[in-house]
């Protein structure tokens, strides 16, 4: 009888261990050993553009595109959307269809052969009726032609590199990029092409992307203050910032002011260093702070606080360097920093090893006689009535404070009726 209990109580033991687990349960002998294979850690990076070269062309959204500057100037891009939407329904040369195409082809013309260049197809072909140009589109291929197919010409088209995340950025062309993604015919899909200049996708992190980009002079991470900025500040995408783009680009005037020099203090140089115009706007800081120059808040640039009559007042450049007319309108303001860069030597350095020469700064009897120069706030309309491009200024100044000319409101503040 006990050896009975015993045996009922080893027989309950061993089948609460194979119960648990403890010991083999199964007396079969053809066991199966599962091996569990480790998962395969999941790449994040955007595998679109990871397998691209430096000399690649890529077709992409405007909206597949990351900036690597801190800001851009506003006034540059009012110019170019002053300029771009010319008014079909300008009443000035409504009777002259031959004046008035010239005048269509001077401003919306121009859209298209400004994007043709940029994007690599040389320029525009000519449109050939009125009718035409005011139905083309940007958003539509089919309703333009440039004389090269997009992307031929390499040397022309703005760059990129590819991120740590692969993901682009670009290294040269906000501005062109920011007048075309704030056109109505233009936005955040609109397509452009772009050449590649490195892939950084190898780097694991975005501090090693980051010291690279500002290593190889293709970022430039500063505000619109001139300030020192890390990438985490910089904007998340291009773009006017505004309500309806709140993470959008920032501005910054004196870099306004350095594209309105371009011929007149200094020439853009070929092969010229990437931010090359901020290198410029980093040494206007400087000649401030030397009182060489007035700061720009002494000149009367603002639409808000000023009329337009004297923002746009007309200034010349004598022979002896003095000025005449205006003192504080805005071609004053680009005379007096034009005036500073021709006053520069060629060895003078501009930033780090960049030397006046290799930033194309120009002689001051170029500066002074520039057509670029005297044209800036110059009207549309010449004396004879007849239509011509206007001054890059005057566009800038009058779009800031007229918008588009698209109602009776509109069109009067741009000064017809």
């Amino acid at each position: 009888m006990m050896k009975h209990q015993t045996l009922k109580r080893l027989g309950f033991t061993t089948l609460f261990a194979c119960c648990l687990g403890l010991v083999g349960c199964d007396d079969s002998n053809d066991h199966e050993q599962v091996v569990v294979q480790p998962e395969k850690p999941v790449d994040h990076r955007n595998q679109q553009f990871l397998n691209a070269k430096a000399g690649d062309v890529l077709e992409v959204k405007i909206a597949e595109l990351n900036p690597s500057q801190g800001a851009i100037g506003y006034d540059q891009i009012y110019y170019k959307l002053g300029r771009w939407q010319g008014d079909a329904q300008r009443n000035t040369w409504q009777k002259d269809d031959a004046n008035q195409f010239k005048y269509l082809k001077n401003t919306i013309g121009k859209k298209f052969s400004d994007y043709c260049e940029d994007m690599g197809g040389v320029s525009g072909k000519d449109f050939a009726n009125i009718f035409a140009l005011e139905s083309a589109k940007l958003n539509d291929a089919t309703t333009f032609e440039c004389e090269k197919p997009l992307g031929s010409e390499v040397a022309s088209l703005k760059t990129v590199v590819i991120g740590y995340d692969g993901n682009l950025y670009l290294t040269d062309g906000h501005h062109t990029i920011t007048s075309l993604l704030e056109l109505p015919d233009g936005g955040k899909n609109l397509k452009v092409f772009v050449r590649v200049v490195a892939n950084y996708s190898d780097l694991k992190t975005a501090d090693e992307f980051w010291a690279k980009m500002v290593a190889n002079g293709q970022a430039w991470l500063k505000n619109g203050a001139n300030n020192t900025i890390t990438y985490q500040q910089l904007s998340k995408n291009l773009g006017l910032k505004s309500s309806s783009n709140p993470s959008g680009m920032e501005n910054n005037d004196y870099r306004s002011l350095v594209y309105f020099t371009r011929n007149i203090g200094y020439s853009k140089v070929e092969g010229a260093a990437d931010f090359a115009e901020f290198l410029w706007e980093d040494w206007f800081h400087k000649q401030i702070e030397k009182g060489l120059v007035p700061a720009l808040s002494e000149f009367h640039l603002d639409v808000k606080q000023y009329a337009i009559e004297d923002i746009l007042a007309e200034t010349s450049i004598k022979k002896t360097l003095l000025l005449s007319g205006s003192a504080t309108g805005y071609q004053a303001a680009v005379a007096r920093y034009s005036i500073l860069m021709g006053s520069t030597q060629p060895t003078d350095i501009i930033y780090n090893d960049k030397t006046a020469q290799s930033m194309g700064a120009l002689a001051i009897s170029e500066t002074r006689d520039s057509d670029d120069f005297n044209d800036l706030v110059r009207t549309d309309v010449k004396k004879d009535g007849t239509p011509r491009s206007g001054g890059k200024i005057w566009y800038a100044i009058k779009y800031q404070k007229c918008g588009i000319p698209q109602d009776q409101l509109s069109r009067a503040c741009w000064g017809w009726q």
